[in-house]
């Protein structure tokens, strides 16, 4: 009898997750354990990443990697598709399935149902224009957190890849999720496997407010980690302002004495140190 190989990684909470590592379900043995827990979230694709023919055997997939051990999510069908009812059983069947992302949500009655069926909590992915005018129903539906699915967004408007063209979506996430009291969106991967894309990707989506973004590959979740993370020079410049705050006028400095608390707050979750 094969010994479980229980994941010890200390799990990051859900509204502070910077990657998200998506995945094929119907591939999943061809990525090594260690890549897939190094990102904040593993996600195993039963929707997109997963041809309709390979979707029993994705179902199967995902079970004996849970099986291993391993917490993981997965990103279900949308909740309109035939395939829904067979992944929300799946999400109740496993303790070590943690969440759900559910794909083309578009209302809020949506997620709700995904949350009764499959037990768990749900990260909504945004990706048409409809998802955008039902935001405020599907913010309020229950969902954790807004995920920005940009290549479908692109296709329903469609917008091409330029920073610019997406600028105002991304912005209006950012702005709707702090309204209704969410986490901060996660933005959708880039979509080449390329370290200094995706960091210019990454530091443009972090400075519009998102604070985590989809992977699709290793070395997307490596930069995505480090961009979406305390620096050791912010550490340290947080941990000396906090240890000898300046004197003068408390309303100009109590914003950032509270930036500061954050910084402190994020590394550790993060296990960022500084000497």
């Amino acid at each position: 009898m094969t010994a479980v190989q229980v994941d010890q990684s200390p799990a990051v909470p859900v509204s502070m997750a910077r990657s998200w590592r998506l995945v094929s379900a119907a591939s999943i043995d061809a990525c090594s354990p260690a890549e897939l827990t190094a990102a904040d979230v593993t996600v195993l694709d039963l929707e997109a990443g997963c041809p309709d023919e390979l979707k029993a055997a994705g179902r199967d997939a995902v079970t004996r990697y849970a099986d291993e051990g391993h917490r993981v999510w997965i990103r279900a069908n949308g909740a309109t598709t035939g395939e829904w009812a067979a992944d929300m059983e799946l999400a109740a069947s496993h303790p070590r399935i943690e969440g759900v992302v559910l794909a083309m949500a578009e209302a809020g009655d949506e997620v709700r149902a995904s949350l009764h069926a499959g037990g768990k909590p749900v990260v909504a992915m945004v990706e048409t224009a409809r998802a955008f005018v039902a935001f405020s129903d599907i913010a309020t539906s229950g969902t954790v957190r807004i995920a920005f699915g940009t290549g479908d967004f692109r296709r329903d408007l469609g917008i091409g890849n330029d920073p610019t063209a997406l600028l105002h979506a991304r912005s209006q996430l950012v702005l709707m999720s702090r309204g209704h009291d969410l986490a901060p969106p996660i933005d959708g991967p880039t979509v080449v496997d390329d370290a200094d894309v995706t960091r210019t990707d990454s530091v443009h989506a972090r400075t519009l407010g998102m604070t985590g973004r989809v992977c699709l590959t290793h070395t997307q979740t490596e930069v995505v980690n480090e961009v979406f993370a305390p620096s050791a020079t912010d550490l340290h410049a947080a941990r000396s302002l906090l240890a000898s705050p300046p004197e003068g006028y408390a309303g100009a400095i109590a914003p950032r004495l509270a930036h500061a608390r954050q910084v402190v707050h994020r590394a550790g979750v993060f296990g960022v140190d500084a000497p």
